[in-house]
C-alpha cells in the first residue's frame, strides 16, 4: 500500500468520497486560501481497510476511524471539529502579527 506520507510544511487531508465533513473541511481550506494535499482514501479502504487504519495509527500515534484525518506537517490535527478549531486558532494568531 503506497500512501502519501504527510510532510513538514503542508496540510494533508485524508478524505473519503461521500463524507460531508471531508467535503466541508476541503471547502474551508480552499476559502481560507490554505493549500493542502488531499489523499482520497476509497481505494485504500477497499483494498485493505485494516492496513490503511494501521498506517494512519502509525503516523497519527493514535487510533483513527473517522474522516477526515488531517495533519499539519507530521502532526495529527484531528477530524473536522478539531481542524476547524485548529484553523481558527492558527488564523487568529496570524492576524495578531
Amino acid at each position: 500500500m503506497d500512501i502519501h506520507q504527510p510532510k513538514k510544511g503542508e496540510i494533508t487531508v485524508f478524505s473519503k468520497s461521500g463524507c460531508i465533513n471531508c467535503i466541508n473541511i476541503k471547502k474551508i481550506l480552499k476559502e481560507k486560501f490554505i493549500k493542502c494535499v488531499v489523499i482520497e482514501c476509497d481505494e485504500f479502504i477497499l483494498e485493505d481497510k485494516e492496513a490503511f487504519l494501521q498506517f494512519i495509527k502509525s503516523i497519527a500515534c493514535k487510533e483513527c476511524k473517522t474522516f477526515p484525518m488531517v495533519f499539519d506537517g507530521t502532526t495529527f490535527v484531528g477530524g473536522y471539529k478539531e481542524t476547524v478549531s485548529y484553523l481558527e486558532t492558527l488564523l487568529e494568531f496570524d492576524l495578531v502579527f
